[in-house]
């Protein structure tokens, strides 16, 4: 086995150049588009939507054949749902991948956050936030939805809405 030494002036001009890759790297730079959603319908890929939908509405994230590796949707809440209501994201047939990882406010204590069940990556197909009175999903939720090469996975944060005295209702599912 050989050796291959760097030397000082390269280390340094490769750390520099990793260090500006990193501070220039920001995901909601890279996004085609930013759009206020205020009923059910297709989520593009690549974009920043701003939720402003407070009824039961179905949100359709496009099809994995006409996705890319590194495909990004990002859902921010500006609204609370409403009582009872339910906002499905999803898409028929394609499973979330198993490493999607959400959690949710814990109703009536303050900055403590519940791990929510992963999907099990062969049936569940949607992800359910269900609205309640002081529970939420309120004002500030955000959900990040990535394309990982064969599925989407999704990674976010529910907040209760109201009071915040109930947890807010969120779960993996099946179509």
């Amino acid at each position: 086995m050989g050796t291959k030494r760097v030397g000082l002036a390269r280390m340094e001009a490769l750390m520099e150049n990793l260090k500006r890759e990193i501070v220039g790297f920001n995901v909601e730079s890279t996004v085609a588009s930013v759009t206020t959603i205020t009923a059910d319908g297709a989520l593009a890929r690549n974009s920043i939507n701003l939720m402003n939908d407070a009824g039961t509405s179905a949100y359709t994230l496009p099809a994995a054949s006409t996705c890319s590796r590194g495909d990004i949707i990002i859902v921010k809440y500006i609204a609370a749902i409403g009582d009872t209501e339910v906002h499905k994201f999803g898409t028929s047939g394609e499973f979330f991948a198993a490493q999607s990882t959400i959690f949710k406010a814990d109703g009536g204590k303050h900055h403590t956050m519940l791990y929510v069940a992963a999907p099990n990556g062969s049936s569940n197909d949607f992800l359910d936030l269900t609205g309640a009175t002081n529970g939420g999903p309120g004002i500030g939720t955000e959900l990040r939805f990535h394309f990982n090469g064969s599925g989407w996975a999704v990674d976010g944060k529910v907040l209760s809405g109201g009071n915040g005295s109930a947890a807010p209702t969120v779960a993996f599912a099946d179509t």
